[in-house]
């Protein structure tokens, strides 16, 4: 994790702490306090395709590089998918890849999404849960990339 991914973390960290410091149980949504690990989530998942060769430095240094899209496992041209190449490249990398995504969608596209039928508000519980998702999807990358470092690693431009 790089030093602004985890400043956003230590920001999340922040707010919840301040949030159960003062009793505040009368927010109707807190999917802002999910928004932090979520953006943090994002560029741990771009630097994590970058280090793995997923993507290249190109891609990866450019703003218009979209994880969900390339993440979703419905993506209809395949060979843009990270979830199928990562899904291609070890045993467990297809389990991973479906950790990864579950989190992606159920951490940031559902929640930072509107939709005028569902606003997708989530309840304090509801959000811990979702920032849960997000650190057990950077636990499982961990382990992946620990079985790997000697052959798929690389450093950040």
């Amino acid at each position: 994790m790089t030093p602004e991914q985890y400043d956003l973390i230590q920001d999340g960290t922040t707010i919840y702490n301040t949030l159960i410091k003062n009793g505040s149980n009368h927010i109707s949504d807190y999917s802002f306090l999910v928004s932090t690990f979520a953006k943090s989530y994002e560029g741990f998942l771009k630097k994590f395709f970058y280090q793995i060769n997923l993507i290249d430095q190109t891609t990866y240094l450019s703003s218009h590089f979209r994880v969900g899209k390339t993440l979703n496992p419905s993506l209809r041209y395949k060979r843009f998918s990270v979830f199928q190449k990562l899904a291609d490249m070890d045993p467990r990398g297809e389990e991973l890849a479906e950790v990864l995504w579950h989190a992606w969608k159920q951490s940031r596209n559902l929640i930072f999404h509107y939709f005028p039928r569902n606003l997708k508000k989530l309840s304090l519980p509801e959000a811990i849960d979702r920032i849960g998702l997000i650190k057990k999807s950077i636990t499982q990358t961990g382990k992946f990339l620990d079985r790997h470092k000697n052959s798929l690693s690389k450093k950040l431009p």
